[in-house]
């Protein structure tokens, strides 16, 4: 069953793994995973996985107004793969975080827990976890 959340729509979700077997695929499409792709990774694969996720065809999302800025967290340690995630991310509006390692995401989650201003979205690279 797809994510759909009232206020947004649908959220996806992209994997990363090290390796994927068929088993994973099968478990990605069971649970409504946007799309995933093999670590390290190319900025073309990455671009194209968060692409595919952005513009799910597994889900029709419910009209949005394009004014919808999502704050995000990206748990991401390769540099390269930052920018390029942060590229496009920024490019649909929306509000990027980094944190360059797991420890530091689950920090800056707790920080904005405390705020009481959550992120909207946190994409995070598994090998990280």
């Amino acid at each position: 069953m797809p994510r759909l959340n009232r206020k947004y729509g649908y959220i996806f979700t992209c994997l990363l793994f090290t390796n994927v077997s068929s088993n994973a695929v099968k478990w990605c499409l069971d649970n409504s995973i946007s799309s995933q792709v093999t670590t390290p990774v190319s900025s073309q694969d990455l671009a194209a996985a968060l692409i595919s996720a952005l513009e799910s065809n597994t889900v029709s999302p419910v009209s949005a107004p394009n004014d919808i800025v999502f704050d995000i967290l990206l748990a991401e340690d390769n540099l390269v793969n930052q920018k390029l995630a942060v590229k496009i991310l920024e490019k649909y509006g929306h509000s990027v975080e980094i944190a360059e390692n797991g420890s530091l995401a689950v920090d800056a989650f707790k920080a904005r827990v405390q705020l009481n201003r959550p992120f909207n979205i946190i994409l995070v690279n598994i090998v990280l976890v």
